[in-house]
């Protein structure tokens, strides 16, 4: 639940080992899930299991957490790590793993002087010792990362990052960064931190992948509402003067957090991927706040009411406030936005309960699929094959009577003989078939089960109708709503301007 991890980093905050968590740490933590689950209980398993993995995610770069857990309440302590990486007493067998394995070490990676790989075997080795220590309290991400340092001899701005089950190894000059002149405090430099863009792009290339990051900028773009709009309910003018480096920030720590801890590096790769991103990000904001408008957030609603003043008054100065317009010179409001959001966010909101349900359910009626058949179509087959296999008894049954009249009416002793044996390989052919066709009749379906296939179906097949409906309702305002977010996001990217007096 990625929801459940922008809760935990804006109400917990950054962690520290003397954290304590309190009553109105659980009291946002049930009103949180109150809102985003249609029914739960902290006694469900499934639950309890998201809410310790994502705490513990969430504290594992200071200590240990343990839970206990109640109907209503959650209780957590923090037990900070006893054992430094440093003074591990598993560092040299880690060191000497990599030492060991000089072979799975590529220098020059990729034909650049400054990366360097380890290779899936050796990460592999190197991640199944370290998981399986239990002689310490440690954080185990970190101990690789000190080991690698010491066995690499590595300086502290060099970026270790694990990515595709290999180890790479990002050599970083500090005197690659150039020191940002006072003149050069709104330029690319600036927001580069005044890093190269060829070396950003080097790095983004090679390990910002797509694939593994397809949530980076929806979480940061979550986190930025929740943070700075929901709870901290930031006004017009703060958000206009802080949201673009407030979100860089966010970014930042994001980065940090999927890769290393490198401070100057990251605040200068962190403006280069904001700055590639930058549309995907709003896009992403105006979509959560319009969530919010369709649930009639009354802060959101003041904040967007903002754009319609056309011209405010501060400090004696005019300015122009953005609109949210579109390319087509329609103007927006609250009200006309309203309506057409709360429909489509409501179906949206439809639409992905259905997948849920239908994956459920799919997932539940698959268990009555016998050999990638439904029972219906199993039975099916099964019918057909008992029906040939009743026309061959028929048609044996047949050749068995003309035998036995045949033999009832002969005279000569051998004739008689030969019909015997004929008569008793036909009996035992109408047995074995009939034997058969018991057998297959016991791997028939019972009623039970296609009972239970067919209610299950239904569903799905009633899930398929509204899903068909929705996809119809969402289409036909997919225009106007487009042209909701694609104007607020312009409204959002802008600033307000100064109306200079004329003479």
């Amino acid at each position: 639940m990625q929801k459940l991890k922008t809760h935990v980093k804006t109400t917990i905050g950054a962690p520290t080992v003397d954290f304590k968590w309190k009553r109105e740490h659980n009291e946002k933590l049930l009103s949180f899930l109150d809102k985003n689950l249609e029914s739960y209980t902290l006694l469900d398993k499934e639950i309890q299991q998201e809410i310790k993995s994502t705490i513990r995610e969430h504290f594992e770069p200071v200590g240990c957490t343990m839970f206990k857990m109640s109907e209503k309440e959650l209780k957590l302590k923090l037990i900070p790590y006893k054992t430094e990486p440093k003074d591990s007493i598993n560092l040299e067998a880690i060191i000497e793993i990599i030492d060991k394995n000089e072979d799975l070490i590529v220098y020059n990676y990729n034909d650049k002087e400054d990366l360097i790989c380890l290779q899936k075997e050796l990460t592999q080795e190197l991640t199944h010792f370290v998981n399986k220590i239990n002689n310490e309290e440690i954080n185990k991400k970190e101990l690789l990362k000190y080991a690698i340092r010491e066995a690499f001899e590595l300086n502290s701005s060099d970026i270790i990052i694990i990515k595709n089950s290999q180890i790479f190894i990002k050599l970083f000059n500090e005197a690659n960064v150039k020191k940002v002149s006072e003149e050069e405090k709104n330029t690319i430099a600036n927001r580069y931190n005044g890093l190269d863009e060829d070396e950003l792009k080097s790095f983004y290339n090679n390990f910002f992948l797509k694939e593994q990051n397809k949530n980076f900028f929806y979480l940061v773009a979550e986190q930025f509402v929740d943070t700075y709009m929901l709870e901290k309910k930031i006004d017009n003018l703060s958000y206009e003067k802080y949201a673009f480096s407030f979100i860089q920030a966010i970014v930042t720590e994001h980065l940090i957090n999927t890769f290393d801890r490198n401070d100057d590096f990251f605040k200068g790769f962190s403006g280069y991927v904001f700055r590639i991103h930058f549309k995907e990000v709003f896009n992403h904001i105006a979509n959560l706040i319009l969530s919010e408008l369709s649930a009639s957030n009354r802060y959101i609603m003041d904040f967007l009411k903002y754009y319609s003043l056309n011209i405010v008054v501060l400090d004696g100065q005019k300015y122009r406030v953005p609109e949210i317009e579109a390319s087509n010179g329609l103007k927006w409001n609250v009200a006309s936005m309203m309506s057409i959001v709360k429909i489509y966010v409501k179906t949206e909101i439809s639409l992905e309960n259905i997948k849920d349900q239908k994956e459920e359910l799919e997932e539940a009626i698959s268990e009555y699929y016998i050999n990638s058949l439904s029972p219906i179509e199993h039975n099916a087959k099964i019918t057909k094959e008992i029906e040939k296999i009743s026309q061959n008894i028929i048609y044996a049954t047949k050749r068995l009577n003309i035998y036995t009249d045949s033999l009832d009416s002969s005279k000569d002793p051998n004739e008689a003989e030969g019909l015997k044996n004929e008569v008793r390989e036909i009996q035992y052919e109408i047995q074995m078939k009939k034997d058969e066709k018991n057998r297959l009749a016991l791997k028939m379906a019972s009623k039970s089960q296609i009972m239970k296939y067919n209610n299950i179906k239904r569903e799905i097949d009633a899930l398929k109708r509204q899903e068909r409906r929705d996809e119809k309702i969402l289409a036909q305002n997919k225009s106007a709503y487009l042209s909701i977010r694609n104007s607020l996001v312009k409204a959002l990217t802008s600033k307000k301007t100064l109306i200079e007096e004329t003479a």
